[in-house]
């Protein structure tokens, strides 16, 4: 998984714009201070790795506003998810501190897929750049035109 997962992120940095580069770098960010966190067996660990998860969230967030990448949106998603799995712990008889590692290690997957999807989207819209500045655009159309018939 941890090579996939470099593969992806590697070619998301290769392949996307600055909005993709930005998320791909959050994301590693992230995912480098929680473990340099659990190396230094910092107190409060979890709520150490739940401050870096809301702050994640938050960077998905914006960059979902201001770019146009559907797999950042999702990936914001999936963030939103594993933050509100936080709460579980707070709302239960017994402690889930489980439940809450489980949907983090899910959210990783889910983030993992959306990155391969980053690359394709990120792909696809070089494609669609290109088309649209060669003149191979769809026309917009500027009113009522005959339609070509099939015979």
């Amino acid at each position: 998984m941890l090579s996939a997962n470099l593969i992806g992120l590697g070619l998301i940095l290769w392949r996307g714009e600055w909005i993709d580069r930005a998320a791909t770098l959050a994301l590693v960010a992230v995912v480098l201070l929680t473990g340099v966190l659990q190396l230094l067996h910092v107190p409060g660990l979890m709520a150490w790795i739940a401050m870096l998860d809301v702050a994640l969230f938050f960077t998905f967030w914006a960059l979902a506003e201001r770019g146009e990448r559907w797999w950042i949106v999702a990936l914001a998603g999936f963030q939103f998810i594993a933050v509100i799995a936080y709460l579980a712990p707070f709302f239960a008889w017994e402690r889930l501190h489980w439940a809450v590692v489980t949907v983090n290690w899910a959210v990783w997957v889910l983030d993992s897929l959306c990155v391969f999807v980053g690359v394709w989207e990120a792909s696809f819209a070089r494609r669609f750049a290109r088309e649209q500045r060669d003149g191979a655009g769809m026309d917009p159309g500027g009113g009522a035109r005959p339609v070509a018939s099939m015979e």
